[in-house]
C-alpha cells in the first residue's frame, strides 16, 4: 500500500501576543489594577466606581442602562447598586411611568465621591497611553471603541448582549 501523506488545510494559528482579543483583555486586566489600588482606600471598587462614573456623567438611570453603559450584568450591576447604596451615595426610586422599574441617582455624598474620583480613570488612562503620542492616543481609543460598538452591534443582532 502506498502511503498517504497528510497535507493540513488548518488556517494558520494567531500567536498568543497577536491576538487583539489577548492583547486588550491583558490591558484591560492591568488598568483594573492600577485603578483597584487607587480606590482600595476609600473603600471602592471597579465595578462599584464604574456605576458612580455612569450616573456622575448621566444622573437617574434604570438599572438596565447602567448595565449596558458600565459592561456588567444584571447581578452584578445588583451588587454594586447595593454597596452603593449602604454607603449612601445613591438612592433608588421607582419610576412613575412603570412601578416595576427603579430610577438610580446620586445622593449628595454620591456626587461628592464621583467628583474626587474622576479623576482616577483619567490618571490610568494617561499612565497606560504614556508612550503614545496625543494623536496616538486619539487613534487608539477611536479604534478600540469601534471594534466595541461592532461587537455590540453583531451581539444584539444575534440576540446575544453578553450577559
Amino acid at each position: 500500500m502506498e502511503e498517504v501523506k497528510e497535507t493540513s488545510t488548518r488556517p494558520r494559528v494567531q500567536r498568543l501576543w497577536e491576538s487583539l482579543g489577548f492583547l486588550v483583555n491583558g490591558l484591560a486586566r492591568l488598568m483594573k489594577i492600577s485603578l483597584e489600588n487607587r480606590l482600595r482606600p476609600i473603600g471602592l471598587t471597579p465595578n462599584t466606581w464604574s456605576v458612580l462614573m455612569a450616573l456622575g456623567e448621566e444622573d437617574h438611570l434604570n438599572q438596565t442602562d447602567i448595565s449596558h453603559r458600565t459592561f456588567l450584568d444584571g447581578a452584578t450591576t445588583t451588587r454594586a447598586l447595593d454597596l452603593l447604596e449602604a454607603r449612601g451615595f445613591i438612592e433608588r426610586n421607582r419610576d412613575d411611568s412603570d412601578r416595576r422599574v427603579q430610577i438610580v441617582a446620586l445622593t449628595e455624598a454620591g456626587q461628592e465621591v464621583y467628583h474626587d474620583t474622576a479623576v482616577f480613570g483619567t490618571s490610568v488612562n494617561e499612565e497606560a497611553t504614556s508612550e503614545l503620542s496625543a494623536g496616538e492616543r486619539e487613534q487608539l481609543e477611536a479604534l478600540v471603541a469601534r471594534v466595541v460598538f461592532w461587537m455590540q452591534n453583531q451581539q444584539n443582532s444575534e440576540g446575544n448582549s453578553g450577559r
